[in-house]
């Protein structure tokens, strides 16, 4: 018996009802904003009811950066506008194709859903695919269902593919420089040394992931000492970086004439999306070097964190 669009709407707002009625942590306006590099304002309940206007005015640059909570919360929403707005003018619908394909978020999105809730989403997908709609989101809803949503998906890593992928041993290697050396994941990717002018630094970014699937960020950062007190450098840079619920404990970085760690939370994109976060500050001469380490709090990525910060050393002249 073929589903009708009316039924995969209200079997969607069944499914995810217990999270459509909870007020999303982050909403689509305040992933916008994020996208814009702003900071986002909390739920508002007149300024976030998700009527048509308000998912075309905030859906294709703000879905990307909802956790997976908030992204539950919208989906029966975007469904039923998927179903009511076939022209999509504002690309709302091809935000939510693309945030049903993969790969997935880390922490997931996909992974997150039930039984029932997959089963929503496959009868939605199959229906856009199946349906008279624009070409470029048949395509799009049938790439999906190849991709993850189908059984035998091909872009879907099973269970115990995640399993072996964290247990992967990783090879690391020497990062050095004129001021400082580090051992880092062969993978992990430069941004290549850039100064700053405005800002009296020069810095240098690394990417890659832990653990298998874990996104986490490197960056080195020389600045001129310019007679701040330790203290004042660290808290300065806790700050910049949004850093909270940070304590400081010491560490020893070989070469440096002080040095100290901040360790624990920083503010990632949605309230509920934490990142671990180390800073390291080192003292050398007339000059500060400090090695920031942003990941994901999970106790085999907080150990390969450590690793890296306990590989920093102050280059001697």
């Amino acid at each position: 018996m073929t589903i009708t669009l009316d039924e995969i709407v209200r079997n969607a707002f069944e499914t995810f009802r217990a999270d459509a009625d909870t007020v999303p942590p982050l909403t689509l306006r305040g992933g916008n904003a994020v996208d814009s590099y702003d900071d986002a304002e909390p739920f508002d309940p007149a300024r976030d009811e998700p009527t048509d206007a308000y998912l075309e005015g905030f859906a294709f640059w703000g879905l990307s950066y909802l956790d997976a909570q908030s992204w539950r919360h919208y989906l029966p929403r975007l469904i039923s506008y998927a179903f009511r707005r076939p022209n999509d003018p504002a690309m709302a619908v091809e935000a939510l194709i693309r945030s049903l394909r993969p790969p997935d978020r880390y922490p997931p999105r996909l992974a997150s859903l039930t039984a029932e809730q997959e089963a929503v989403v496959v009868a939605f997908l199959e229906a856009l695919a199946l349906g008279d709609g624009p070409s470029h989101v048949r395509n799009d809803a049938q790439q999906a269902l190849e991709e993850w949503w189908l059984p035998g998906a091909r872009r879907r890593p099973r269970p115990e593919d995640v399993v072996a992928l964290r247990s992967i041993p990783v090879d690391h290697h020497v990062i050095e420089r004129a001021r400082y050396r580090l051992k880092l994941p062969v993978a992990f990717v430069s941004s290549g040394a850039r100064h700053i002018a405005e800002e009296s630094r020069t810095v240098e970014v690394w990417s890659g992931v832990l653990c298998g699937d874990a996104p986490t960020m490197v960056a080195v950062n020389l600045t001129p000492l310019a007679g701040r007190h330790l203290h004042q450098i660290m808290e300065r840079a806790a700050a910049g970086l949004r850093a909270a619920r940070v304590e400081s404990r010491p560490l020893r970085v070989p070469g440096a004439a002080r040095s100290e760690c901040l360790d624990g939370l920083t503010r990632g994109h949605s309230p509920t999306e934490p990142e671990r976060i180390m800073i390291v500050v080192a003292v050398t001469g007339q000059e500060v070097v400090l090695l920031t380490v942003r990941s994901w709090p999970r106790d085999d990525v907080e150990a390969a964190m450590q690793r890296i910060v306990s590989t920093f050393e102050i280059a001697r002249d």
